[in-house]
C-alpha cells in the first residue's frame, strides 16, 4: 500500500478494513527511503569478534576464554552446573499437590476447629435456652419510708435514720470543772464561744473571758446594756431592752444592730438557720428576721396578749407561740388565763389565720416537730403536755392530754430517736417521751430541782443543772441507756450552756454570780 493508500485509513473504520488493510502493508515492500528506522531494541547484537564471546545465560559480551561471566557471575560452559542455588528452589518433578500446599491446609483447618468447638461449647452451656433472669426477674421494690424524714434524717431500709453532724459531740463522763470564776454583779448572761472563751452579758457591753482562768480578755462597749445572749449560726445575738446586736463569734466584732423598739423575751432559730423569731410581749408581737443580712422582715401581732415562749419547725412554716411565764422562785403561778397561738412564719402578718387557743395553766414551754405535724405546749400549772394537730382547714385541734410530773417547764427535742425531754422543777425529774407514740419511756429522778437542761448537738448526752442545801451540781444523762452521773459544784447553777460542738459546757450561777467550765 502507497502512501495516499495508508493516509486514507480513518480511525473511525471498521476493524475489518483496518486488518485488511495491515495484511496488505506487511505484503508490500516499502522503498528504502519510505521504511521508518528499528528501534534499537530491536536490534540484533553484533557479531562477537575473535577476542570476545557471548554469555549463554545474560548474552553479554565477555572476553574469550573466561571460566565465569563477570556480568552475571554464572559458568560460560552450559555443561557444568551453577555454583550457587537458586533463590526460589523448583519443586520436584514427582511432587504431588498435596505435598505442595500442606501448610495452608493446617493452618484454615485448625482455624476452623477452633470455631466449631466455642459454637458447640456455647450450644452445650446448661441453661442455654432458659430466659434470662435480667429480663425475667423483677427486681424487689426499695424500701421506702411511710412518713417524709425529717431534718438530718435518711430513708434507710424503710426507716428514718438520724445521721448525726461532723465535728460535734459531748461531754465526757468525768469531766474537768473550772471555777468557780466571779462575776461582775452586773452580770445577765453567759455563753460559751468555743473551748477557750465565754461571754459575759453586762451593762458595760459583752465581756469575752478566758475559760481555763475566767480572766477578762476584751469588752465590748457598742452593744451596751446586753440581758440574754443567743448563738445563731457563726454570730451571737445578744439582746438588750430595745435591740438586738450581732457579734462575730470569731472576732467578738460588732456586725449590725437591730432595732425593735423593745424588749425581746424569747429567741427561737430553726434547723436551717435562715430564720430567727423573736418574741416581744410588751409589743404582744413576733418578729420574723432574717440571718442571711440580720434584719427584721415581718412582725405578726396577737392581740393584747404579751405572748413569751416560741416554737417553730424545720420548714419555717409552722409556729407556736405562748403566753406563759416561768415565775421566780418563789412566786406562785400567773393568775391569768394561758393561750397558745399557732401561726405560719412564713407569711406575712396580715394573712395569718386568727387561731387563738386557750390553755389554762400557764402555759411555760412550747416545741414543734420538726416536720411540722404536731406541736406540744407544756402546762406548768396542770402537769401535762397538750398536742395540737393541724387540721387542712389551717385550725388546730387539742388531742388527750399527757400527764407529766410537776411543774414541767422545759421541753427539749432529741432527733436521733424522735424523744422529748420533759424537765420538771418541783418533779425533780427529767422524763422521756416518744415523740410518734405519745408515751412515757423513762423517768431520770435527781436529788435536787431541776433549774435548767441542755442537750447535746449529737443527741447522746442531756446536762443538767441541779440545786441543793447551799451547794448544786452538774448531772450528766446518757441518752442511750439513761444513765445519770452527778458532779457536785461549789454553788448553785441555774442555768446550763453548751458550746457550739458540745465539747465543754457553761454552768452560771445568777445568784452567786459565778460561772464554772466543764470540758
Amino acid at each position: 500500500m502507497d502512501h495516499e493508500t495508508r493516509s486514507d485509513i480513518e480511525p473511525a473504520s471498521s476493524a475489518a478494513d483496518a486488518r485488511e488493510a495491515r495484511h496488505a502493508a506487511e505484503a508490500t515492500p516499502l522503498p528504502a527511503q519510505w521504511s521508518e528506522p528499528e528501534p534499537p531494541s530491536r536490534r540484533s547484537p553484533p557479531a562477537p569478534t575473535a577476542d570476545e564471546a557471548s554469555c549463554p545465560v545474560c548474552l553479554e559480551r565477555i572476553a574469550a576464554g573466561v571460566a565465569l561471566c563477570p556480568e552475571c557471575g554464572e559458568p560460560t560452559d552450559g555443561s557444568k552446573r551453577p555454583v550457587r542455588a537458586p533463590s526460589v528452589p523448583d519443586a520436584p518433578p514427582d511432587a504431588s499437590w498435596l505435598s505442595l500446599h500442606w501448610r495452608p491446609l493446617v493452618t484454615i483447618g485448625a482455624i476452623l476447629g477452633l470455631i466449631s468447638t466455642g459454637g458447640a461449647l456455647r450450644y452445650l452451656a446448661p441453661h442455654r435456652f432458659a430466659p434470662s433472669r435480667a429480663a425475667s426477674a423483677v427486681p424487689p421494690p426499695a424500701p421506702v419510708c411511710g412518713a417524709p424524714c425529717w431534718s438530718g434524717e435518711s430513708c434507710q431500709l424503710g426507716r428514718c435514720v438520724w445521721q448525726r453532724p461532723n465535728n460535734v459531740g459531748h461531754l465526757v463522763d468525768a469531766p474537768s470543772v473550772a471555777g468557780p470564776f466571779s462575776l461582775p454583779k452586773d452580770a445577765f448572761d453567759a455563753l460559751p464561744l468555743d473551748r477557750d472563751r465565754f461571754a459575759v452579758a453586762l451593762s458595760s457591753g459583752l465581756e469575752v473571758r478566758s475559760s481555763r482562768t475566767g480572766e477578762a480578755l476584751s469588752l465590748v462597749t457598742e452593744a451596751p446594756n446586753v440581758r440574754r445572749l443567743h448563738r445563731v449560726g457563726e454570730v451571737v445575738y445578744a439582746t438588750s431592752p430595745s435591740r438586738i446586736y450581732v457579734i462575730d463569734a470569731a472576732t467578738t466584732r460588732l456586725l449590725k444592730t437591730i432595732e425593735l423598739g423593745e424588749a425581746v423575751g424569747d429567741i427561737q432559730v430553726g434547723a436551717s438557720g435562715r430564720r430567727v423569731l423573736a418574741s416581744l410581749p410588751e409589743a404582744h408581737a413576733v418578729a420574723i428576721l432574717a440571718t442571711e443580712y440580720h434584719a427584721e422582715i415581718e412582725r405578726i401581732q396577737f392581740g393584747d396578749d404579751p405572748v413569751g415562749p416560741v416554737a417553730v419547725d424545720d420548714s419555717g412554716t409552722r409556729a407556736i407561740t405562748t403566753t406563759g411565764q416561768l415565775p421566780l422562785p418563789g412566786q406562785r403561778e400567773p393568775a391569768s388565763g394561758g393561750v397558745a397561738y399557732p401561726f405560719d412564719p412564713s407569711r406575712l402578718g396580715s394573712e395569718q389565720d386568727r387561731v387563738r387557743t386557750s390553755m389554762v395553766g400557764n402555759p411555760a414551754s412550747a416545741l414543734m416537730s420538726p416536720d411540722g405535724s404536731v406541736g406540744f405546749v407544756a402546762l406548768r400549772a396542770e402537769n401535762t403536755l397538750v398536742p395540737l394537730t393541724w387540721l387542712p382547714s389551717g385550725a388546730v385541734r387539742q388531742e388527750a392530754r399527757i400527764t407529766t410530773c410537776r411543774e414541767p417547764e422545759q421541753m427539749e427535742l432529741v432527733r436521733s430517736d424522735r424523744r422529748v425531754l420533759v424537765r420538771c422543777n418541783e418533779g425533780r425529774a427529767i422524763q422521756v417521751f416518744d415523740l410518734s407514740k405519745r408515751e412515757l419511756l423513762r423517768a431520770v429522778t435527781f436529788p435536787g430541782r431541776a433549774l435548767d437542761m441542755a442537750v447535746a448537738p449529737d443527741g447522746a448526752q442531756a446536762v443538767v443543772a441541779l440545786s441543793g442545801d447551799g451547794a448544786g451540781s452538774v448531772a450528766l444523762i446518757d441518752l442511750k441507756t439513761y444513765a445519770a452521773k452527778v458532779h457536785p459544784l461549789g454553788g448553785e447553777p441555774t442555768r446550763i450552756r453548751l458550746a457550739p460542738d458540745g465539747g465543754s459546757a457553761l454552768a452560771l450561777g445568777d445568784r452567786a454570780k459565778v460561772a464554772w467550765v466543764l470540758q
